[in-house]
């Protein structure tokens, strides 16, 4: 395939997990059909950016339900904000720009810093989009240089714009970044944030693997892709998080669009998906292989949390058969079932009911804590709580069971 970034056709595919359903498309029938898509992951030879072999289609990712939705991690924003608000050129005068729904709560940061200007590209308005369900999935294949021109021209262009969580799920990453620079004033600011997926690969963490998302990017493989859209970086920040870090890039629009600029920081990660490909079937062996003796020795296997990492672990590593259900408080997702693994959705009061052994916390590491205190129930009757993930410290990959 071409590199969505650099356009080399020296993509080399390095790990197939198989194909699998939308991990949004929550079934309301255990034997209901499902449409599978083939996730494989490859890495560019020339620029070293890990990409996903075949995007999945938009359209297909958009989720049968209105009533989803997903948090991104906040506590770095305040720090950001400041960091932008002491950039030359940026006053309280300022026009504020924005991207989507994930955007809201940073423009709110600057409204209370006294900035008076500020809008937000709207899937209905803005874009034409009437379908309530639709969301980061739309409109990254509507960020366009001709459809962010016309929103620039009708609403003004940004001094800063702000658009997190959205980079890595570009279909077509030119057209994107072109877009969204299309919405920036010349000399202007954009903040773009993305998740850093390093401690994946050092760790060895399938979850990781997410059929919305095209790009899997570290540090290095970030930093250059503001350059496309004729930007000057500024800086980049990683902000440390238990599971994946954030990655913040602030940069000034300083000429037009052009090729992007590779890093030898970025050529020298060549070969880091083929280390983590290496390691898959040997982590999938040793999961079953300490799940089937918890079985055994302790009793059945539940999962915490019905979201699109429960999905990837149940899914992609092979042991559905070993896990009678998945308990969620979520009422919308009461009697349903996940995507792929077809396990059921229970209240948590289950995991007690039940008699459940081991419940495999499947949210972020940050929350942890919290699910573990409202389910005394269960822990209080013998039940284990352990994590999906290899940076928890409560891995299910470590230690005894």
């Amino acid at each position: 395939m071409v590199c969505l970034v650099c356009g080399s056709p020296e993509v080399v595919e390095r790990l197939d997990v198989g194909s699998h359903p939308v991990s949004s498309f929550f079934l309301k029938e255990a034997n209901a059909p499902e449409r599978n898509f083939r996730l494989a992951l490859g890495q560019c030879e020339n620029c070293a950016t890990i990409q996903i072999m075949k995007p999945v289609p938009h359209d297909a990712l958009v989720p049968p339900y209105d009533w989803l939705f997903a948090r991104e991690p906040e506590e770095h924003l305040d720090g950001v904000v400041d960091q932008i608000v002491a950039l030359p050129g940026v006053t309280t005068d300022s026009v504020i720009g924005a991207l989507t729904s994930k955007d809201d709560t940073t423009i709110d940061r600057f409204t209370r810093k006294g900035f008076k200007h500020s809008w937000r590209v709207t899937l209905d308005g803005d874009l034409g989009v009437k379908n309530p369900a639709a969301n980061i999935e739309t409109v990254q294949k509507l960020t366009t240089p001709e459809r962010m021109s016309a929103i620039a021209a009708r609403r003004g262009a940004a001094d800063v714009l702000i658009v997190r969580h959205i980079m890595e799920h570009a279909e077509d990453l030119h057209a994107f970044i072109h877009g969204i620079a299309a919405l920036v004033k010349p000399g202007g600011i954009i903040m773009v944030e993305v998740p850093d997926c390093t401690t994946s690969l050092r760790l060895n963490d399938y979850c990781m693997v997410w059929e919305e998302h095209s790009l899997f990017l570290t540090p290095e493989t970030f930093a250059p892709l503001l350059t496309i859209g004729g930007f000057e970086p500024i800086r980049t920040d990683i902000y440390p998080l238990p599971f994946e870090n954030s990655l913040v890039q602030l940069a000034r629009k300083t000429g037009g669009p052009g090729p992007v600029r590779i890093t030898e920081a970025a050529r020298a990660q060549t070969g880091w998906l083929a280390r983590y490909a290496d390691a898959y079937e040997p982590a999938r062996k040793e999961l079953r292989a300490r799940l089937e003796r918890v079985r055994a020795e302790k009793g059945p296997i539940a999962l915490f949390g019905a979201g699109h990492l429960a999905c990837a672990f149940a899914n992609f590593m092979g042991v559905t058969d070993l896990i009678d259900f998945v308990a969620d408080d979520t009422p919308q997702k009461q009697n349903k079932f996940l995507p792929g693994a077809r396990l059921p959705i229970l209240p948590s009061a289950a995991l007690a009911e039940r008699k459940i052994a081991l419940c495999l916390l499947a949210l972020s590491i940050n929350n942890e804590n919290a699910v573990i205190g409202r389910n005394e129930a269960f822990t209080r009757t013998g039940g284990t709580f352990r994590s999906i993930f290899r940076a928890s410290p409560r891995s299910v990959f470590a230690g005894e069971i």
